[in-house]
């Protein structure tokens, strides 16, 4: 997919990789609508990315990820300032920061709703916007390695991360045919950044560190693959110490699902009982 002229939302981009990835797109020529809770520092990179441009090429919008108001919100911006979402990055996430067996239920299900259930709401509604127009596009999640090497010290996040993979996975089919949305992720190693150096303890950064590291760059380059390479479809790519490679994870056979969704949403009948967009 083209990134030059598209129309990408970016999630937890106030800072960090979500910051990055957001530049990177205007530096290729897209539109980004910036998604996060860190109201003043998401304002000052849509200013930064706008500074000496004629037009706006960023909006920032106030949203926390697990509000399905916000999400809707958010994509709904979209579509005032810039036409629609072509792209979705949902790299907005949390950490655990907790241990599992002395935690409450609203923090096993704050991690869980930030890590897993709002990437898939943020990609339900951006999915079910694009089959309605009938354009193409893509979503990229932002997993770990985690996925694949789950850790005793972050149990939920590892499997709450392994979800998104999962996920993603089960969305290959909404590539064939069309429109075709490509969903696809990148599990990264350790990365330094803001949020990790703040809400890392020492000994779990020392055990993350234990299993790679890589900069902001390396994940940055390959959510841009993840967009620009039509030969990826539900794949995940591991971003490691030792390079990127393409993780091997089971796909879903075709059942008619994908066909009976473009179907109905073509025809302004809507999604229900259609599970995969409804």
């Amino acid at each position: 997919m083209q990134i030059a002229g598209s129309v990408a939302i970016v999630t937890g981009s106030a800072r960090g990789i979500g910051r990055r990835i957001a530049e990177a797109l205007v530096q290729r020529g897209a539109r980004v609508v910036l998604g996060d809770v860190l109201g003043a520092a998401g304002a000052a990179v849509a200013a930064a990315l706008n500074a000496g441009r004629g037009a706006p090429v960023a909006v920032f919008q106030h949203c926390d990820v697990t509000q399905g108001a916000d999400l809707e919100a958010l994509v709904a911006r979209a579509e005032a300032e810039f036409g629609g979402a072509d792209i979705l990055v949902n790299n907005a996430g949390r950490g655990e920061g907790m241990v599992w067996a002395d935690a409450t239920s609203e923090r096993l299900a704050r991690c869980l709703d930030t890590n897993l259930r709002a990437p898939i709401d943020a990609a339900r509604l951006v999915v079910r916007a694009l089959l309605a127009a009938g354009r193409d596009g893509c979503v990229v999640n932002v997993a770990s390695i985690l996925a694949f090497e789950p850790q005793e010290f972050a149990l939920v996040y590892s499997a709450a991360k392994a979800g998104l993979v999962a996920f993603t996975a089960s969305c290959a089919t909404l590539a064939r045919g069309a429109p075709s949305v490509r969903v696809n992720a990148v599990a990264p190693v350790f990365v330094d950044t803001d949020m990790t150096s703040a809400g890392v303890p020492p000994t779990v950064a020392h055990a993350l560190r234990s299993l790679g590291e890589v900069s902001v760059d390396d994940v940055v380059a390959q959510v841009v693959r993840c967009i620009e390479d039509e030969s990826l479809a539900g794949d995940t790519i591991k971003v490691c110490a030792a390079g990127a490679e393409v993780a091997r994870t089971a796909k879903p056979a075709p059942y008619g699902l994908v066909e009976q969704l473009k179907s109905a949403l073509r025809d302004g009948a809507g999604s229900e009982g259609i599970c995969l967009a409804k």
